[in-house]
């Protein structure tokens, strides 16, 4: 840009190169023969070098297009430099102040080397000049908010704020926006006093020194100053959201200490063009080492992509005839068992091809069902990556740093790996088939995002439009991706109010966005297609989208398309109402009723399930039944036993073990019968089927993702493929005959009203001698509609006073969701089509606590731990031979054994609901549930138990955990 700006390198401004950037403080450089410390300039030209790196071979095509309309005038090469010199200035001038500089020559460690390092270091710059006449002030503001304040004046602003006499012009304003968006990469983007309070007098020799650096940078990067400010146009919403995210990328990766060395000027010499050409080839290695390179997959048939079941079915079938061109919003609605996992890993194949996304992320309810969806996810990469390829697929979610997938991924050196088809040796990278690994660096809190590929919880989305610690790189990881929200049905208004406004975001940013669901309300896929037009800055559609497959462009355009007929079964569903006649008299049903086949009641509480367990272990013996035959499944399980069990049902309920059979030969390992019992993990943790079917009364939606468990694997059951199950729905009467119903609390699982206009839905169509059949979508849809409609069903019934009653308690609950999203929720524009403004945007300390992925009251994170009365001795198990580590272990320093510790914390940890601490007879307070001379532990509630299960604490000797029965708590 400005081949005639000379280097402004003189021997009078050397002083700049001795500021210091980064310290060794776990002694990786000099490990490896490094200094001690790190040229603030090497830092900054490491961060810019990854910056370019990114921009070349990661960012996907329209968030490259974005950054090039907002930083370069349309142009990619000149945008490019442009933010390779932003990115390089995050540090600037916050790092370079005497203040900060002195941290180092006043370090206190005791690591004497790197002590001695710190002075030494003072001794020197001092001799080359560098101004250090000021102490370390510990109420000194942090140095990312001293670049928001001082940066703008740099850069040429000459406003009152910036110490000039002139009004803030256009680009001048935007200069501030642009420092305070730097300010940020600590994760709060800072307010405007935020940023005042930064305000620090500075000799005028160090403003020299910010001056030089910069035009340094600027001359290394090939800059011109002067047209910087010209070339700024933030006019899209998520252009600062994308910008500030971009930033973090490129300073996590350049902080990395295996990846980029040291440079000072005593052992790198003072030649910066040779340090800007060191910091290049060394972000390139980043890149390839981190496996960022976007996807480039090459156009593939159903067939190619899915061996294992090479027929499409109709769904399947009507999105390839139809499928999305660029940028989209495709929401599928089928049953479950339809395939709709493998119509999204097919559409993000497609919109990576037509859109150059650079891979996808998979939204879940829940961790636990991140296991199998991770597995498949794998599986399916596997297919369908090219030649000599490999990506890194991360799990995502809270406890990702300690989670193994239970047993599915092999931890090494430098990767995690999919055990069962996956090499990890670097060095057989050229000469092994495509391969999905994760690197370590990915495992860190808030980096498993970034990684091209991901599965995790829906929670990452609904926390990106929310102002958090790192809210925008959620939103920057998501924009090069195609987002899959599965289990649509499954959230509630509040987390649909904040998923909406997260989608209005991605569609700004360019990326599509698949909805997958066994069926919707008309209400919530309105507000999905409503969030996605918002997001576009587009007028609402005037015909309502009606699915089951619709298709939104990025103009708001809709398309609606519906499979051709079928005359399979698993498209009709038969429900029969039953009384439930208590847990002892329906264990003595099912014992009886069902002697063959696979048998599956799910029940809306543990302590049901707990109930009908002990019924149906009392009974078996009556009927000829072993223990064995009766599997046990809630939420109330260690993490390892309770993964134990889902792999356990999976390997015998779930389909062929070998993918390539899996179409035409039933599970070999199936057995004649078994009886499972749990909660509704049951039905959104697992890959299994079944062949009878009893649940308690739940909304209809979630019946019918129930039902589709029947017709999961049909392969599995040949001698009922032609037949239609039969779904039995348990509810309790009142005297009066109307249902039994929880009392309309938060704490409910299950809003009461649903529930009863879900009943009333039922027994009004259901005809008197048989089942109510229903076909899908054509029956389901107008019942569904009618259960969530605005207003509850007219009539002068018992049964309809009862729902008047309850459909007010129902909107007062939806009024609360919908007012706690409004109050978290960004949006990228408001409903006049304004941009939202980056001190809008602006995420003090204080939001950090607003932001949450659901409301009501989390359970408590029990970590159990066993002791043994011979010895003393803790472990983590009943039978280890070896004591449990719980000594404290640095994430960094000791990393291996840190993350270990971690895997068995995890792998130890037990909810429990938090009103076992509250109303009558309470537990004792979980924060006194302490253990003596356990580090790792300190200030987690420990549950230490002798190995028969039993707690050694006399106060909680009403509490009891056993393997294959979980957590329970006697009255």
């Amino acid at each position: 840009m400005s081949d005639a700006l000379e280097s402004p390198v003189q021997p009078l401004l050397l002083p700049w190169l001795w500021l210091w950037g980064k310290t060794d403080l776990y002694g990786f450089s000099r490990q490896r023969g490094g200094p001690a410390w790190n040229s603030l300039l090497a830092h900054c030209l490491d961060t810019a070098a990854v910056c370019g790196a990114l921009i070349d071979h990661h960012l996907a095509a329209p968030v490259r297009a974005r950054l090039a309309d907002a930083f370069g005038a349309g142009h990619l090469a000149t945008a490019r430099r442009v933010l390779m010199l932003l990115a390089a200035l995050h540090d600037m001038p916050g790092k370079a102040n005497p203040c900060f500089q002195m941290l180092f020559a006043a370090l206190r460690s005791r690591d004497t080397e790197l002590v001695a390092a710190g002075q030494a270091w003072a001794q020197a710059a001092a001799r080359a000049g560098l101004p250090l006449n000021t102490p370390p002030d510990p109420k000194a503001p942090p140095h990312a908010h001293v670049t928001a304040r001082y940066l703008p004046a740099l850069l040429g602003c000459s406003c009152p704020r910036c110490h000039g006499n002139t009004a803030r012009t256009p680009y001048e304003h935007l200069l501030h926006d642009i420092a305070a968006l730097l300010g940020a990469h600590h994760g709060d983007i800072p307010d405007l006093s935020t940023i005042r309070r930064a305000t620090r007098p500075l000799d005028p020799l160090w403003h020299a020194l910010h001056r030089s650096l910069i035009q340094e940078l600027a001359h290394l990067i090939d800059v011109d100053l002067q047209r910087l400010p010209e070339l700024l146009r933030i006019e899209r919403a998520c252009i600062p959201v994308l910008f500030a995210g971009l930033v973090v990328h490129s300073d996590w990766i350049a902080s990395n200490e295996h990846l980029f060395t040291y440079r000072t000027p005593d052992t790198a010499g003072t030649d910066t063009t040779m340090w800007w050409q060191a910091s290049q080839e060394q972000a390139e290695t980043a890149i390839t080492t981190l496996r960022l390179n976007r996807w480039n997959p090459q156009p593939m048939t159903w067939a190619e992509q899915m061996p294992a079941t090479p027929r499409p079915r109709p769904a399947q079938q009507t999105v390839i005839n139809h499928p999305p061109t660029g940028q989209s919003l495709v929401i599928i609605e089928d049953t479950t068992g339809g395939g709709k996992t493998e119509t999204a890993q097919y559409l993000t194949h497609h919109l990576a091809v037509t859109c150059g996304y650079h891979g996808s992320y998979t939204a879940l309810p829940l961790r636990a069902a991140g296991d199998q969806t991770f597995r498949r996810k794998a599986d399916y990469l596997t297919t369908v990556l090219g030649e000599q390829e490999r990506a890194h697929l991360a799990l995502v979610h809270g406890t990702a740093l300690a989670h193994g997938t239970t047993g599915h991924l092999t931890l090494t050196d430098s990767v995690i790996t999919m055990a069962a088809n996956i090499t990890c040796d670097d060095h057989e990278l050229h000469h092994q088939a495509p391969a999905v690994v994760l690197d370590h660096w990915y495992l860190v809190r808030n980096r498993g995002l970034l990684s091209c590929f991901g599965v995790g919880t829906i929670d990452q989305i609904i926390l990106a439009a929310q102002r958090g610690r790192h809210w925008f790189l959620r939103l920057y990881a998501l924009a090069g991706k195609t987002v899959v929200i599965d289990e649509a049905h499954a959230y509630d208004l509040y987390q649909q109010r904040l998923l909406a406004a997260a989608i209005a975001w991605l569609a700004d940013a360019g990326s599509s966005v698949v909805v997958l669901s066994a069926t919707l309300p008309a209400a919530i896929r309105n507000d999905l297609v409503t969030a996605w037009r918002r997001g576009h800055n587009t007028h609402q559609a005037s015909t309502p989208p009606t699915g089951p497959i619709t298709i939104v462009d990025s103009n708001g355009h809709i398309r609606t398309h519906t499979p051709a007929p079928s005359r399979r079964s698993r498209y009709r569903t038969r429900i029969q109402l039953l009384t439930d006649p208590g847990p002892e008299e329906l264990a003595h049903l099912l014992l009886s009723r069902h002697h063959h086949g696979i048998t599956t009641v799910i029940r809306n509480s543990v302590t049901r399930v707990e109930e009908l367990h002990r019924a149906l272990l009392e009974a078996a013996p009556h009927h000829g039944w072993s223990p064995h035959e009766i599997q046990l499944l809630h939420s109330r399980f260690q993490e390892r036993h309770r993964s134990h069990h889902q792999h356990h049902i999976e390997a015998r309920l779930g389909p062929h073990p070998d993918p390539e059979l899996r179409s035409r030969h039933p599970n070999p390992h199936r057995p004649e019968r078994l009886l499972l019992v749990g909660t509704q993990v049951l039905e959104q943790s697992l890959d299994y089927d079944t062949d009878h079917l009893y649940t308690d009364l739940a909304p209809l939606d979630l019946l019918l993702q129930r039902r589709g468990r029947q017709w999961r694997h049909p392969i599995n059951r040949p001698h009922l493929r032609h037949g239609t199950p039969l779904t039995h729905v348990l509810w309790t009467p009142r005297p009066d005959g109307l249902p039994r119903l929880p009392r309309p609390t938060p704490q409910a699982v299950y809003d009461p009203y649903i529930l009863a206009a879900t009943w009333h839905a039922l027994i009004t169509r259901a005809p008197t001698h048989g089942p109510l059949t229903l076909h899908h979508p054509h029956d389901t849809q107008p019942l569904l509609d009618s259960i969530y409609a605005d207003q509850p069903p007219a009539g002068d019934k018992p049964i309809h006073h009862l729902l008047a009653e309850l459909h007010t308690h129902w909107i007062r609950r939806l009024r609360e969701e919908a007012s706690q999203a409004e109050h978290r929720a960004l949006w990228p524009y408001d409903e006049d089509g304004n941009a939202t403004t980056v001190a809008e945007l602006a995420s003090a300390p204080v939001h950090n606590n607003l932001a949450r992925s659901r409301l009501g009251t989390p359970s408590t994170e029990l970590i159990a731990l066993y002791q043994h009365p011979e010895t003393g001795h803790y472990t983590w198990q009943p039978n280890d031979p070896e004591p449990a580590d719980l000594t404290r272990h640095h994430p960094i320093r000791h990393a291996e054994p840190h993350r270990r510790q971690r895997l068995e914390i995890h792998r130890n940890t037990i909810p429990a609901p938090t009103h076992w601490f509250t109303g009558r007879n309470p537990l004792p307070d979980a924060t006194t549930w302490t253990v003596p001379d356990a580090p790792a532990l300190t200030d987690r509630p420990v549950l230490l138990l002798r190995p028969d299960g039993q707690p050694v604490d006399p106060r909680l000797e009403r509490l009891n955990y056993h393997p294959d029965t979980g957590l329970s708590l006697l009255p």
